[in-house]
């Protein structure tokens, strides 16, 4: 299987996904709940599978994001709704989104297709060490289409994700230099800040990736930084082969083709704001080899 399959998959699946944490109808869904301080709807709905954990925790599993960053909304946030609560309401909002943004494409076949396509490739995604996927994989099956579709797609991105940490920690970046690092290496910064990054915590990490020899004088990635950017990225890809392997490449292109019509109607009404991977929307060359 060609080697760049994960990575052309996440072009066209994270943007699906992303609905589900910036849709209006997300927000308005952790204003009902009450989760409306410190990023605290972000953090209690991707962690809310986890149960009622600390701060400890979902700094460690989320990896990027400190102690100090996430202490402020958990464990806060189960006392404000129950993780049950928030994992039901976020469906509902999930559901109701991709309603409003695609309600002629989520009563087709082939949304129905992806679906069963998604968690065929689930199939061959182990739990073991992937303990963001685990937390996902662990709850009840949605049983409309589009939202069980969501739902996959979301459980694929952690499990990418839970590989991207191995591969972070492989490489020797803590966690207060590991979103420096990322974002200086794709130009980002502003974004990456808007993280509740101080800028003395934010300038502390660029000096050290500085005396490490990965950013230059100004905060740019030097060659070398370059090249542990592109390791951690294909370690990330080589950890996230198992669902397309599962599913076999002329199956994964059919997959990827369905997903990449319901990201460019995502995209050709702005309904993504902003997107932490660069869609190109192409399938690696010399398909299917």
């Amino acid at each position: 299987m060609h080697s760049r399959i994960p990575r052309a998959m996440l072009q066209v699946y994270e943007p699906i996904v992303s609905v589900g944490y910036g849709a209006p109808e997300v927000q308005t869904a952790c204003e009902r709940l009450g989760l409306i301080a410190d990023r605290m709807g972000y953090y209690a709905m991707r962690a809310a599978p986890l149960g009622p954990v600390s701060a400890e925790v979902v700094a460690a599993l989320f990896y990027h994001h400190t102690v100090d960053m996430v202490s402020p909304s958990i464990p806060l946030a189960w006392q404000i709704a129950s993780p049950e609560q928030v994992v039901a309401a976020r469906f509902e909002a999930v559901d109701s989104a991709f309603r409003r943004l695609l309600p002629q494409q989520i009563q087709s076949s082939e949304v129905t297709e992806a679906a069963e396509l998604v968690r065929e490739a689930l199939v061959g995604c182990s739990t073991a060490g992937r303990t963001m996927f685990a937390a996902h994989a662990s709850l009840p099956q949605p049983t409309e289409p589009h939202v069980a579709l969501w739902h996959g797609l979301n459980q694929l991105r952690e499990y990418r994700g839970d590989g991207h940490t191995i591969a972070v920690i492989a490489a020797c970046l803590p966690p207060r230099q590991a979103a420096p690092m990322l974002i200086a290496c794709t130009g980002e910064e502003k974004a990456g800040r808007s993280w509740r990054w101080t800028d003395d915590l934010w300038n502390q990490a660029v000096a050290s990736l500085q005396e490490r020899g990965w950013l230059n004088d100004n905060g740019l990635p030097t060659a070398e930084g370059l090249a542990v950017r592109a390791r951690i990225e294909d370690e990330t890809d080589a950890l996230s082969l198992e669902p397309w392997e599962q599913l076999g490449t002329e199956r994964t292109h059919r997959l990827w083709a369905i997903l990449r019509d319901l990201t460019q109607a995502l995209l050709d009404q702005n309904a993504i704001r902003r997107l932490r991977t660069p869609i190109g929307l192409s399938w690696p060359a010399q398909w299917p080899g």
